[in-house]
């Protein structure tokens, strides 16, 4: 009995990595509580992608202007900077009510998005949603018909990556909602606008809205020129 029990004991202490990767904790960080976004930079991975200097440079305008000087001195030493991980938060202007998630706490489902992208090397966590949706419409940087669909969302939280070869930046976006009939109906009105080129219609797999409504998460991925992404960012 004791190869047994000593292969089940070797195969228990190896599943645990296992299972800490695929179900990693949440995360706690150390910014400012007021903060209503916050964004893990991670600079080993940014470093030679053609994108992650103009991303990084948007980041500002998640925050207050009065703030935005700082934050942008704090990115720019933090794209230099050799810790595996930079912490930002994002304070507005005047202060909202506190939510039941807070943005200083990343939820360890973010981690596994940030994962799912090649290269990541930015995450973004919204916590209540609209404040991001907000200056995502008035910066343009999503279409009126997701802005729409999304109305509901509690959360968003975005992780940014880049192919192996640089001709493509790599966008997740993840909205989560209260119930999964939300997210269901969220997902439903952007496949209404399949095709509508100005409303940036989307195409969903087989089998999306029951996984949708299941995780109670409306999940969106972009894959863009990285020579659209830099022309779009410089220009605004």
């Amino acid at each position: 009995m004791r190869r047994p029990l000593l292969l089940i004991a070797i195969l228990a202490i190896a599943a645990v990595p296992a299972w800490l990767w695929l179900n990693p904790p949440d995360l706690r960080l150390a910014i400012d509580h007021r903060s209503r976004e916050s964004a893990l930079l991670y600079p080993r991975e940014a470093t030679g992608r053609r994108c992650a200097g103009v991303v990084v440079a948007s980041l500002p305008e998640l925050t207050a202007p009065e703030h935005r000087e700082a934050l942008r001195t704090q990115l720019e030493q933090g794209l230099m900077a050799p810790e595996n991980r930079v912490e930002v938060g994002f304070v507005p202007s005047s202060p909202t009510e506190a939510t039941d998630t807070p943005a200083w706490i990343i939820p360890g489902r973010a981690i596994l998005q940030l994962r799912g992208v090649p290269h990541g090397y930015l995450l973004v966590h919204a916590s209540p949603a609209q404040d991001l949706l907000r200056i995502a419409r008035r910066r343009r940087w999503l279409s009126s018909g997701l802005i729409a669909a999304t109305r509901t969302a509690t959360t968003a939280t975005v992780a940014i990556g880049e192919t192996d070869d640089g001709s493509h930046l790599v966008a997740t976006l993840a909205f989560a909602y209260r119930t999964g009939e939300e997210a269901e109906t969220a997902l439903q009105e952007l496949m209404q606008k399949q095709g509508d080129f100005e409303a940036l219609g989307f195409a969903a797999r087989p089998g999306t809205d029951r996984i949708t409504r299941q995780t109670k998460l409306l999940v969106i991925r972009f894959d863009i020129e990285t020579d659209i992404v830099q022309r779009a960012l410089r220009n605004r």
